[in-house]
Order: C-alpha cells, then sequence, then structure tokens
C-alpha cells in the first residue's frame, strides 16, 4: 500500500471517529471537495484558523457580523457556497461542520487568495 493511501486511509479513519457523520455524509464530503483538497495544506489552514479565531469554529466577532472560524460573513459564504457547495447556502457559518467550514475556506482561497484575510492571511 503507497503511503498517500495509508495517510488517506488514516485520515479518513479519524474523521470518521472524530465526527458524527454518516458514511453518505463523507462520501458526500470526499466527492466535492476533491478538487480543493490541495489549496491549502491543513497547516496552512491551522495558521489561519488560529489567527482569525483561536482555532474556534463557532467564533462569532464582536459585531456579529464574522461567523466561524475562518471569520466568514454570510453574504460571503453564501456567494462561495452558491459556486462549490450548494447545500451550506444559507447555513450559519459556525452551525457548519469543521469540515465545511475548511472547504469553504479552501474554495475562498482558490478564488481570491489572501485577500479576504487581509492581516491573517499574511500568516499563510
Amino acid at each position: 500500500m503507497s503511503t498517500k493511501i495509508r495517510i488517506i486511509s488514516l485520515a479518513l479513519g479519524i474523521l470518521i471517529l472524530a465526527s458524527s457523520c454518516t458514511y453518505e455524509e463523507l462520501i458526500q464530503y470526499l466527492d466535492s471537495t476533491e478538487e480543493l483538497r490541495e489549496v491549502l495544506s491543513a497547516d496552512e489552514l491551522a495558521r489561519l484558523r488560529h489567527c482569525e479565531s483561536t482555532d474556534n469554529y463557532q467564533a462569532i466577532s464582536p459585531s456579529g457580523r464574522f461567523r466561524g472560524a475562518y471569520q466568514f460573513d454570510q453574504i460571503t459564504w453564501d456567494d462561495v457556497a452558491g459556486r462549490h457547495f450548494e447545500w451550506l447556502v444559507g447555513i450559519d457559518p459556525i452551525d457548519a461542520s469543521p469540515w465545511w467550514q475548511d472547504s469553504m475556506t479552501r474554495a475562498l482561497w482558490s478564488e481570491r487568495g489572501r485577500q479576504p484575510w487581509p492581516h491573517c492571511g499574511l500568516k499563510v
């Protein structure tokens, strides 16, 4: 078994054990995020997430406008979701699972780079 397959198998096992997702949800996630997985590494996401929210997927800015680990506003969230993950349109970012917040961040980064995160994007 190749190293890449072992890593993917381990990651899938951890994802299943660490979450309450169903097999169908896991397949949907893997199918819909395949083209975005290489946009930001796990380490790059972690640095951005730590800067934006100290790793808190439920973070809400003092104004209430920016929400989730990567501090999306609802308009941006819905805009990106409409192009990449239609079932997330209208979902509050803090109500989205961590893996969907990560995927939305990768999708936005693929379109606009660090621009939406003018301070924290520099840490990536």
